[in-house]
């Protein structure tokens, strides 16, 4: 697979994610707006039982994919193809936590 594809899905997978965790975040936290959780139900999700626990998963996950962005910029400037894929593979990971935490009941 070309390289140039690999370091782009490796950026913007982790990119899109951290920018959306931490924006989400950094909204609550600091510029006051309104968290909308589900109400307590068995087809929500167990973080959405308190405001701050939500806002605990959502800077965890935000910092995870802000960590592995770094790193695939990190690597992209210095043109390690192998540690650029690894990125993309620990990011496509990392998804799959977020979705596997969302079905936590």
């Amino acid at each position: 697979m070309n390289s140039f594809f690999i370091k782009f899905a490796a950026l913007v997978s982790s990119g899109i994610f951290a920018y959306s965790y931490m924006r989400e975040w950094l909204g609550a936290k600091w510029l006051g707006e309104e968290i909308v959780l589900l109400p307590n139900k068995d087809e929500t999700p167990y973080f959405h039982n308190s405001e701050e626990l939500y806002l605990n998963v959502i800077l965890i996950f935000g910092l995870l994919f802000t960590v592995i962005f770094a790193a695939s910029v990190y690597f992209t400037v210095k043109k390690k193809e192998k540690m650029v894929m690894l990125c993309f593979v620990v990011s496509m990971l990392s998804i799959f936590v977020v979705m596997v935490n969302g079905a936590i009941k």
